[in-house]
């Protein structure tokens, strides 16, 4: 449990921050273009939680939940977000790259490759089910990328910084 509280915390407090500030600084970010591209809070703890020291399931259960509070949170299509967290999930878990995060900069890297990764799976799906897609999605995904890599080290900071404050000290051991 301590495990995947942390990264949910700070997604958690990340996410309504961005909702609100994306409608002003979106076009702002594009330099006139409408771009609206944003960082990705939520795949950073799923990233997080797949290279991460969580267990298999306290991940998925996590990866469950930080899509639904996206969902909630952007409201683009319903599901569309708890999808592909899980997907990226299970990916991210099974793939063998996912093995070699040692820091900040190889999640951060991680982190924005993610980011495509899942713009891809999103438009599939999309296309599946016959849904329309976004107009001239590439430029927001490039930002995207982009944005989300520029967070993952400070969200990679800000959870160990939270699961550092979550051990407890077991008093009955000698030191």
């Amino acid at each position: 449990m301590n495990a995947i509280l942390p990264p949910l915390l700070v997604a958690a407090l990340v996410m309504p921050i961005e909702a609100a500030l994306l409608p002003y600084l979106g076009p702002y970010l594009g330099m006139g273009l409408d771009l609206s591209g944003r960082a990705e809070a939520p795949l950073c703890a799923v990233v997080l939680l797949a290279v991460g020291s969580a267990s298999t399931i306290e991940g998925a259960v996590g990866s469950f939940l930080l899509g639904a509070l996206a969902d909630v949170t952007y409201q683009v299509h319903p599901g569309l977000f708890t999808l592909t967290s899980l997907v990226l999930f299970v990916l991210f878990r099974v793939g063998p790259i996912a093995k070699d995060v040692r820091g900040p900069m190889t999640f951060a890297i991680l982190t924005a490759l993610a980011v495509p990764l899942q713009a891809a799976l999103a438009f599939g799906l999309l296309w599946l089910s016959g849904q329309p897609r976004p107009e001239g999605p590439l430029w927001s995904v490039v930002l995207g990328a982009l944005l989300t890599g520029l967070l993952a080290p400070v969200f990679y900071w800000l959870s160990g910084f939270g699961s550092r404050l979550l051990e407890r000290e077991d008093p009955s051991l000698l030191r």
